[in-house]
């Protein structure tokens, strides 16, 4: 009787501990999880920090390379709808808030980096 009492209690140390590991691991996955979810944002926060928006056109600008993206229904910007100031029309430019209008101008006689 005492060795039944001696294996169960082994055995119920043993589910214990693979349950425990088994655990660990979920913990760890989703820690993995996190740091891939918090790299993607901070990412996604850096690549923000070099655009512009211009709202009296729906647009952004990309203070990287100079150049305009429309943006979407979900507010990201298209790159497929890049352009550039030379491809601008009269309307865009009387569009443009005041606002807007600084910001374009500052880009404009901004020099590029050497």
């Amino acid at each position: 009787m005492s060795t039944i009492i001696i294996i169960a209690f082994i055995l119920v140390i043993v589910i214990a501990c693979l349950f425990l590991a088994w655990r660990d691991d979920k913990i760890g996955d989703l820690e993995k999880r996190v740091e891939i979810l918090e790299q993607q944002a901070n990412k996604k926060i850096v690549s923000r920090l070099f655009f512009v928006e211009l709202k009296s056109i729906n647009s952004v600008l990309d203070t990287l390379n100079n150049c305009f993206y429309q943006i979407d229904k979900n507010g990201d910007y298209d790159i497929d709808t890049e352009y550039r100031l030379d491809d601008v029309t009269d309307e865009w430019w009387d569009s443009l808030s005041i606002n807007d209008l600084e910001v374009v101008n500052k880009m404009k006689n901004a020099k590029p980096l050497t």
